[in-house]
């Protein structure tokens, strides 16, 4: 397991590289998988536009917290139960079960292949930029709300691995349908 902080954030950025590539091959490995689903459902597509939209706002948020100078803004301090959630939950890679996605995460139906792929390449490197672009102490610093409690953060180091975590659960649910 690697560390979730600044001086491996090129370890995490790599796993989330070969987790995007998990969902990518999941969601594309036969014809017509990108549109099917199970009833109910979303579709392989779906999951993919999901991701998306999920790392486009991590992305924003994480861009918007970085000052034109170049500076990063002092992170919150964490209470016991998100220290928690973060060395328990986070750190190990779990990803919960059962959750149901806040309204802006759902994607459209239907969401065009070729378009969602290359935003889901876009997005991933926008946090590469991201990683890149900082020293190993603006890594750490850099935060942003949790998305389903704003109370709580994320650093950068902490969101790549939410990230790949949550791209390889649905890299499962899409190879499920085929």
């Amino acid at each position: 397991m690697v560390a979730m902080d600044g001086a491996h954030a090129e370890e995490l950025l790599a796993d989330l590289d070969r987790a995007i590539i998990e969902l990518e091959r999941a969601a594309t490995r036969e014809p017509g998988l990108w549109e099917r689903s199970v009833p109910g459902k979303w579709s392989a597509g779906e999951h993919v536009a999901h991701i998306v939209a999920t790392m486009a706002e991590s992305a924003e948020g994480f861009e918007g917290r970085v000052t034109s100078g170049g500076s990063v803004l002092r992170r919150p301090r964490r209470g016991p139960l998100q220290w928690l959630w973060v060395h328990l939950v986070i750190a190990p890679g779990r990803l919960p079960q059962g959750g149901k996605t806040a309204p802006r995460f759902v994607p459209t139906s239907r969401p065009e292949r070729g378009a969602t792929l290359e935003a889901l390449h876009r997005v991933t490197e926008r946090h590469a930029l991201l990683v890149r672009s900082l020293s190993v102490a603006d890594r750490e610093r850099l935060w942003i709300p949790n998305p389903f409690l704003p109370q709580w953060h994320y650093t950068l180091p902490e969101i790549l691995r939410v990230h790949a975590v949550h791209a390889r659960h649905h890299a499962n649910l899409a190879a499920e349908i085929a």
